[in-house]
């Protein structure tokens, strides 16, 4: 009579599968079958054992289906995107070339990319020149951190822009129509009146905008962390705490949720500026997750003459 081999034999107890689901992220779990051909025979029944575990949605059916088993299983776990210029543009693609000179500089030069936006007879807008694309679907933003900075810009302009954006946000003849129709949030510095220049929180149609930092100086880095708090799956609206250097300085401001797909740097001016340190985090929705679908859905609060002395 055959006898089954030991390493299956302790694979298929729930108490060892429980062990490992308890400590493995969903990735790891993912790449087991390829260890082992046992592993690949308990394949669904570590899935479900992992959903129940932790408490995730209803089990898919069929619970054969290896990808809706997985797909539950990431819901609600964090993912992280961090990016240091360590190895060049590898994590982005590079949108406008012929508008921007692009230059990285790696940790032992400062850690930045420079983008020049050049062109003399540019007209300026929301045309990218950097955009890094999310890998899956559904995808819910919790917190963008980012060092920006500004060298130069021209009077009355706009640069250093970081854009957290939907999936609708595609390149188009019309590049301004393209960006804002499925944009969230993101910072970038303003100088609307010829004066000093500002550091702002930029909302889409959806939300509202807001000055962060009244006057910047050029030539330094600024490190805004905005942290996004979910409200709910029935809901597309959350709120965003958003620190400047370490200090609090807007508290509870509303955020308008789009499936997260990209993130874009760019200058909207004949400008340059300076993109340091970035880091994204998310996690994938709940698949009944609601999203913010329309401009008719934000606040009609207008917070864009607010500043950081009004927060403090």
């Amino acid at each position: 009579m055959a006898r089954r081999a030991p390493f299956a034999s302790l694979w298929s107890r729930d108490d060892v599968r429980t062990a490992v689901v308890d400590f493995l992220p969903t990735k790891a779990i993912a790449v087991l079958p390829v260890v082992a051909k046992p592993l690949r025979a308990v394949q669904t029944s570590l899935l479900i054992t992992a959903i129940r575990r932790r408490g995730k949605t209803t089990v898919p059916s069929p619970q054969t289906t290896r990808g809706a088993l997985l797909d539950a299983l990431l819901v609600g776990e964090p993912q992280h995107f961090c990016e240091r210029w360590e190895r060049g543009l590898e994590q982005w693609s590079e949108d406008s070339p012929d508008a921007y000179t692009v230059n990285v500089f790696p940790s032992h030069e400062g850690g930045f990319v420079r983008l020049d936006r050049d062109l003399e007879d540019d007209l300026g807008g929301h045309e990218k020149a950097l955009t890094h694309h999310f890998r899956g679907e559904n995808l819910l933003v919790t917190r963008l951190r980012v060092k920006l900075g500004f060298v130069d810009c021209e009077q009355e302009g706009a640069a250093g822009y970081a854009s957290l954006c939907g999936p609708n946000v595609q390149s188009g003849d019309d590049e301004d129509v393209a960006q804002w129709d499925d944009f969230m949030a993101g910072p970038m510095f303003n100088n609307d009146e010829g004066n000093a220049f500002s550091l702002m929180w930029l909302a889409g149609k959806r939300g509202n905008s807001r000055i962060l930092i009244d006057a910047v100086t050029a030539e330094t880095f600024y490190e805004v962390d905005a942290l996004v708090h979910h409200e709910s799956v029935t809901s597309g609206v959350g709120k965003v705490d958003i620190l400047v250097n370490g200090l609090l300085v807007a508290r509870d401001m509303e955020f308008f949720y789009r499936p997260l797909s990209s993130l874009h740097l760019y200058n909207y001016s004949t400008s340059t500026s300076k993109i340091g340190e970035i880091e994204v985090w998310y996690e994938k929705a709940a698949p009944n997750q609601v999203w913010s679908t329309g401009p008719g859905e934000a606040s009609d609060r207008d917070d864009d003459s607010e500043s950081e002395a009004d927060m403090m």
